[in-house]
């Protein structure tokens, strides 16, 4: 194994290095946004790396692995959400040359504009707090696949490589890397795919029936759809997705990076679905949080198999680098004085110890959930993230000035609040349904009353 593990640390440490030297070029003022110069493939590269990470790679495999084809709603629902986002979103928001989802909410709403900015911040940024968590425990699944080391020592691992992934480059280090990122994922995903192909023959799956093994609605049809619901309003109104956007140096090149993600995302997850269906074909017995690791480790030669592990590593690192900056920028622009910003070069010195501090607590949450199912985190994050968000936020960029403050204010806080309350309460189906009808009960009855007021 000293050859696999030769050439996977090698082709990591290579990617962290040349993230220092790109992100060492230009000023402080690129850490956010990049001075707003990406082009498509640079909208492609953020928004991509930071939505296909863990979640697309282990998780979907493992899901695969254990229940089958219910793991492509992930990837499919971010794909729609991308579609989405470039048919009619990303045109106004690269427009308004704001940076965060608060910003465009603040200035939406007026006098209560600060305040759903806030139920914003809080909601999006514990929401992708928790798909962190997921990308740790992804890395920690991956590294106990080919090492035999404690969840701690390898929750450091990762903690050090995101660290060194994004702490001297920020969103400029992101979007450059991010391209070559996806582009090593699509090759990896399609050798692993074509190696499962050629171990399984011709026909791969034919020991495995529709139900569960290809059917996407396996788990029921309203629990599936929750996980489609959840992965477009995440899409919306997670900070580094829309950050792709405002990083765009035109409208065009902001629309050209949505649709390629859109494009990308869905067959990325049917490669790993197939993975993780030809394992559980083939009969192998494994934890299935590890069963990449092991598809890798046992079907390539130790020098090809430590790159493409090293490759899925580096997809992992690199989706929680993009999503711990995107929380870093929300809650410097939004919870950090001014005075204080100006006193540590201009913020940027915030956002790198905001940084420090969420890997390090991401590290320890994973350590304790090590070996869970991936994807329910990410699910969950997401829906968190959209549940008092995303209906508000779509009227203001579709409808400006349509929906009274006090309603969207009150949509923003009770779509969050009656998700969080049918979650604690344990109540049946999706906390993310409940979340959204209240939230849209909100805002059609703004909406009625405004249009009445007018006559």
């Amino acid at each position: 194994m000293l050859l696999f593990y030769f050439s996977a640390f090698a082709l990591l440490a290579l990617f962290i290095a040349a993230g220092v030297v790109v992100g060492g070029r230009g000023g402080k003022k690129d850490y956010s946004l990049g001075g707003r110069k990406a082009g498509a493939a640079g909208v492609t590269g953020i928004l991509l790396g930071a939505l296909v990470g863990g979640a697309s790679t282990v998780g979907t495999v493992q899901m695969a692995y254990g229940y089958g084809m219910t793991a492509w709603w992930f990837t499919l629902g971010g794909g729609i959400g991308c579609l989405m986002l470039g048919l009619r979103f990303a045109s106004p928001l690269r427009a308004s040359e704001i940076t965060t989802v608060a910003d465009y909410l603040e200035k939406s709403y007026g006098d209560r504009g600060k305040a759903i900015a806030l139920a914003a911040t809080v909601s999006s940024s514990l929401g992708t707090f928790i798909s962190v968590c997921a990308q740790f425990l992804s890395c920690i699944a991956l590294i106990r696949g080919v090492v035999p080391i404690p969840a701690w020592l390898a929750a450091l691992v990762a903690a050090l490589s995101i660290w060194g992934f994004i702490a001297s480059g920020g969103i400029k280090s992101f979007a450059a890397l991010g391209e070559a990122k996806i582009i090593i994922l699509c090759v990896v995903l399609v050798t692993c795919a074509a190696a499962a192909a050629f171990r399984n023959g011709a026909a791969p799956f034919v020991d495995l029936s529709f139900q569960p093994w290809f059917n996407v609605f396996g788990r029921g049809f309203f629990p599936e759809v929750g996980c489609l619901a959840s992965m477009i309003v995440g899409v919306f109104t997670t900070q580094i997705y829309l950050q792709s956007i405002a990083a765009a140096k035109d409208i065009r090149s902001a629309r050209a990076g949505a649709f390629t993600s859109a494009l990308l995302m869905p067959q990325m997850g049917l490669l790993g679905c197939w993975i993780g269906l030809t394992m559980r074909a083939s009969g192998v017995d494994v934890s299935p949080d590890r069963a990449l690791s092991w598809f890798i480790a046992n079907n390539f030669p130790p020098l090809v198999g430590g790159l493409i592990w090293g490759g899925i590593l580096i997809t992992v690192i690199g989706c929680a680098a993009g999503l711990i900056l995107g929380v870093a920028t929300n809650i410097s622009k939004n919870f950090i004085p001014a005075t204080v910003k100006r006193k540590y070069e201009g913020g940027g010195r915030v956002e790198q110890l905001l940084v420090a501090a969420m890997i390090s607590i991401a590290a320890f949450c994973a350590i304790g959930g090590a070996g869970s199912m991936i994807l329910e985190w990410s699910f969950v994050s997401m829906g968190l993230r959209g549940s008092g968000t995303f209906l508000p936020l779509i009227v203001a960029i579709l409808r400006p000035g349509a929906l009274p403050p006090s309603w969207a204010l009150a949509s923003s806080a009770g779509g969050l609040a009656a998700m969080l309350l049918w979650a604690a309460l344990r109540l049946p189906s999706d906390p993310l349904f409940a979340g959204l009808a209240l939230s849209s009960l909100c805002v059609g009855a703004g909406l009625f009353h405004a249009k009445n007021k007018r006559k």
